[in-house]
């Protein structure tokens, strides 16, 4: 009895010295370190968004439905995943923490899966190539949520600072784009520059591990931060009971908060749109708009570049108006950049040469690229905020469940975008295995033009659905800083208890 007392008081003395913690500023050095982890997720998000399709379909010889279907399975395995792993990373009870376990133990493993994918041995074809895809991308995304999940929570719980995690995720989003940036300059830039290096398969093996090196390096950089911020941490909740009944009730409690339930439509509907055109991105750019590698690799690039405006802008914006009005802007204006452009091309007065075409969509690849990070400081710090929420509703802190939410609508949306974009392209009739067939294969107008529209205008139209569930988030900043209040009062009277 008296040890159980003791241990109580030991937890209360440890939260009441991590809230102490959490007041104090924190450094851009440990920002820095910390973003490095999401670089690890950018560069897979790069492999994953601009090259894979088109290495599954016109490099290794697979229907754009088997490869979109392979996606799709890994995805939704994951999505499932996905709520038991950040709940698992909540309530982990070790002496290294509870994010840092998961975190150490999936770097390598997504590491290499990702390395396997791109390394496709060219005698599997049919029904082995596609178990072996599948299987990749299954271990790849289980492994990464592993990481990601618990990374992303710290950033939500290492400050209880409203602006300070608007800042923390600008770190985020910037290095995540900066690993994006990674993998389409040596990808591009590097390993597949040349008139036809996007269709050699012997370029894609070296640009894998390559990237597999990066994300083992800028992933222990991230832990060591994580390592650093121990003591600012929450620690799991006491008594919490067995997993399973666990898991079961607070998923129940999650379907009952209204600000989550409106973040989670936001991000399956804006998800499902943008993974569908970046996945047919390259078959665009090549094909549609017959730009050369160098003319793409800018294009790619001037996205990723679009934060570097983004990030400052939302600084400012953030101090004068509310996180949703900030991200319902910008999401309306990524759905009027992804569709105006070929809409112009095949029904405006003139018609874009390759140049003229490279260049007008370098600057809208700017204009998306700093939309997408406005948007995104602003929903992500909204979800940090609804965290707080939710403490505050249901008593318990679950950061590592509530990202782990919203990953599975991302997630499932993320595979259907891609399943959509590759049933899409064989309903054109676009011809794969495009690398056997030479590169003098003519493709007929009417799917080029069929190409245009499914890349752009049709993901824009979901993309123009997603703001409107923001217009139901009525956590503002005014009642966000009494929540926090109350936090502080309630638990301060629980520790005065437990004393």
């Amino acid at each position: 009895m008296g040890e159980a007392v003791a241990v109580q008081h030991s937890s209360a003395f440890d939260e009441e010295a991590a809230r102490a913690a959490r007041s104090a500023p924190l450094t851009r050095r440990f920002k820095a370190a910390y973003g490095a982890g999401a670089m690890a997720d950018g560069i897979v998000a790069a492999g994953f968004g601009f090259f894979l399709l088109f290495y599954l379909t016109a490099v290794c010889g697979m229907s754009g439905t088997a490869a979109g279907t392979a996606k799709l399975i890994a995805l939704l395995i994951d999505a499932v995943a996905d709520p038991a792993i950040g709940l698992a990373s909540d309530r982990l009870r070790s002496r290294h923490g509870r994010r840092l376990p998961f975190m150490a133990a999936s770097l390598v493993p997504f590491a290499c899966a990702f390395g396997l994918l791109f390394s496709i041995p060219a005698s599997l074809t049919g029904v082995s190539q596609f178990l072996y895809v599948t299987a990749c991308l299954v271990v790849l995304r289980l492994s990464l949520s592993c990481f990601v999940l618990p990374l992303t929570a710290v950033g939500a719980e290492v400050t209880d600072d409203y602006r300070e995690r608007a800042s923390i995720v600008s770190f985020r989003l910037s290095f995540q784009n900066a690993g994006i940036l990674f993998g389409v300059v040596i990808g591009l830039g590097v390993f597949m520059s040349g008139p036809e290096g996007l269709l050699g398969r012997d370029n894609y093996v070296p640009f894998a591990w390559t990237c597999a090196a990066a994300m083992v390096l800028t992933g222990l950089i991230a832990i060591g931060a994580v390592r650093r911020a121990r003591p600012r941490l929450h620690g799991p909740e006491q008594g919490e009971g067995h997993f399973l009944t666990g898991f079961v009730r607070e998923m129940v409690e999650l379907s009952r908060n209204r600000s989550f339930l409106v973040l989670f439509g936001t991000v399956l509907t804006y998800f499902l749109a943008y993974s569908a055109h970046v996945s047919l991105a390259l078959h665009a750019s090549r094909y549609f708009w017959k730009l050369d590698s160098t003319a793409i690799q800018l294009i790619l690039l001037s996205t990723t570049l679009g934060p570097l405006l983004g990030a400052p802008i939302s600084a400012f914006a953030l101090r004068h108006i509310e996180k949703r009005t900030l991200s319902i802007g910008a999401f309306l204006a990524i759905a009027l950049f992804l569709m105006w452009p070929p809409l112009l091309q095949l029904y405006g007065p003139i018609s874009l040469t390759p140049a003229g075409a490279a260049a007008i969509l370098f600057i809208n690849g700017l204009l998306v690229g700093t939309a997408i990070m406005v948007g995104g400081i602003g929903f992500q710090s909204m979800l940090a905020d609804t965290a707080d929420e939710h403490e505050w509703l249901f008593g318990v802190r679950r950061e590592g469940l509530f990202f782990s939410g919203l990953t599975l609508a991302y997630k499932a949306a993320s595979g259907l975008g891609g399943l959509i974009a590759g049933l899409a392209l064989d309903a054109i009739r676009f011809p794969t295995d495009l690398a056997s067939r030479g590169p003098g294969l003519a493709i007929p107008n009417d799917v080029l033009e069929k190409l245009a529209l499914i890349s752009g205008p049709l993901p824009a139209v979901f993309a123009l659905i997603a703001p409107l569930f923001l217009f139901g988030y009525h956590l503002t900043r005014k009642k966000h800083a009494r929540i926090i209040a109350e936090l502080e009062q309630r638990n301060a009277k629980k520790a005065e208890s437990r004393a």
